[in-house]
């Protein structure tokens, strides 16, 4: 592919054959010329695809797959991906070489994370399951003669079987096959479907395995996931000398950990967060990796440089204000040092984060991915708790939230397995009974507002319905501006 910095496309390959297919195996690197605008949008466009699909199956959405696909889709049209819609959805194209250009898309969008995903066994290994996922999802939706059109296209050395063949076939496969399948069967040598072999599901004979055409996709995706890891390591060899491209050098070594939603650098909370209910709201409307800062903060009354960066931002974009910011860290660090020593050598980097010294930029809170990948050392508490921590420790941690024996195990299986935003989402459900609005959490701020937008809803049907009886000599007027009706039945309470 080439690249140019203009807004206008200089042009296309007129090789249409290579596009002649909504699915592909993505053996060719497209011959085109797509400019920088492009590039990146397409690029987020199927980055955006693969974490819907990951969510997805992660919140176990798969058990009814004709459920599932219909979530995805409707997920997918949600976030306005309409082209991807488009394509994965079969729709109709006003005319063919629109139909080409939703598949260029397709196949330049696949190439570009290539490159964003080949630098670890970690990211490799990821993108290539999200891909076989987005594969799998995209052949279900195919017609019959569009697959048949698919094997014959890619030359992935299925072939017909003849009659004689097919009434064997018929009397062998029958305890393979469910009532109402089709009974079209496909021959291939057995080296190519070793799963199939290995779970029964296909009649051997002469070294071919014969294949029920809903089992095909199987073998597809072997071939497709051996091609795509050795393409990905060939590309790795590659990357440094990619990366000094400036026009998408940084673009390429950075979106695998770009947060693409809302940047909470402006609070839109339901309440602003202030220093008279900061301590409640972590107990269950802070995600873990913001509670067990404020923890640590509260016993040890200090945080270092990268903790101290993770949670102020988190608090500047959950409404703490700039003043009651500066109150809160000072009445914490000077429980061990001189208010002298905090002001010279703290406050300026609060004021620095709420974009009121320095180059005076408005710092966005750390999304959840920012937190996964940055490097945590011994004796720190910043990071993500889900990945960051040992499973013990973090059943621990787990364990003083009061959710239950069932959901800390759940949580920590998703956390070995390294799905750790899918991790939090469960968190989440386990804490408030219900999953977010949005399929998995993706920001801490987005857990701690989603948090407080139902215990909202929760305290205004309370209020409504004359459960909450509040006395006012329990606090003073202003104080009670701050506090949530679910703190001040606590304090009632106690």
């Amino acid at each position: 592919m080439n690249f140019t910095p203009s807004r206008k496309s200089l042009g296309v390959s007129d090789d249409k054959n290579k596009y002649d297919h909504d699915l592909q195996l993505y053996r060719e690197i497209p011959d085109l010329d797509i400019n920088l605008d492009e590039f990146e949008e397409w690029a987020i466009e199927r980055l955006k695809v693969l974490q819907i699909l990951e969510q997805l199956s992660l919140k176990g959405n798969t058990n009814n797959y004709e459920d599932y696909i219909k979530s995805v889709l409707q997920e997918i049209k949600k976030e306005g991906l309409k082209h991807m819609f488009k394509l994965i959805n079969g729709g109709v194209y006003k005319d063919y070489n629109e139909n080409c250009e939703a598949r260029k898309r397709d196949l330049c969008s696949h190439f570009i994370l290539r490159l964003v995903y080949c630098k670890n066994d970690e990211l490799r290994k990821w993108y290539i399951n999200r891909e076989i996922e987005l594969f799998k999802l995209r052949w279900s939706l195919l017609s019959k003669s569009e697959k048949l059109k698919f094997l014959s296209y890619n030359n992935t050395n299925y072939s017909a079987v003849n009659e004689e063949e097919q009434n064997i076939l018929t009397e062998n496969m029958r305890s393979f096959t469910t009532s109402g399948s089709t009974n079209e069967y496909f021959k291939v040598h057995w080296t190519q479907v070793l799963d199939l072999v290995r779970n029964r599901k296909v009649f051997l004979s002469d070294g071919f395995a014969y294949v029920v055409q809903n089992d095909v996709i199987s073998g597809i995706c072997q071939t497709f996931r051996s091609e795509l890891s050795q393409e990905l390591i060939k590309c790795f060899q590659k990357f440094s000398v990619i990366c000094e491209d400036e026009r998408f050098g940084a673009f390429i070594k950075y979106l695998h950990q770009s947060y693409m939603g809302k940047n909470y650098s402006v609070a839109e909370n339901m309440s602003t967060l202030s220093i008279s209910t900061i301590d409640h709201a972590s107990k269950d409307s802070f995600p873990l990796c913001m509670k067990r800062l404020h923890v640590n903060l509260r016993s040890e009354h200090h945080l270092k440089h990268q903790a101290r960066q993770q949670y102020g931002l988190f608090l500047k974009g959950a409404g703490l204000s700039l003043e009651e910011a500066l109150v809160f860290w000072k009445s914490e660090f000077t429980k061990k040092m001189d208010a002298d020593k905090f002001d010279k050598q703290y406050s300026y980097n609060i004021k620095h984060n709420y974009g009121k010294e320095g180059k005076k930029t408005n710092y966005t809170p750390y999304s959840c991915m920012k937190i996964i990948m940055g490097a945590v050392g011994i004796d720190e508490y910043h990071g993500c708790p889900y990945k960051h921590t040992s499973s013990q420790a973090l059943k621990q941690l787990l364990e003083t939230t009061n959710i239950s024996a069932q959901s800390i195990q759940e949580i920590l299986n998703l956390s070995q397995n390294g799905h750790y935003q899918i991790a939090c989402t469960k968190y989440f459900e386990a804490k408030h009974g219900i999953s977010p609005r949005s399929t998995a959490i993706n920001h801490p701020n987005q857990f701690f507002e989603e948090s407080q937008k139902l215990k909202g809803r929760t305290n205004e049907e309370s209020n409504h319905n004359g459960e909450s009886f509040l006395n006012d000599s329990l606090v003073n007027s202003s104080v009670m501006d701050d506090l949530s009706m679910a703190e001040l039945e606590e304090s009632m309470d106690c």
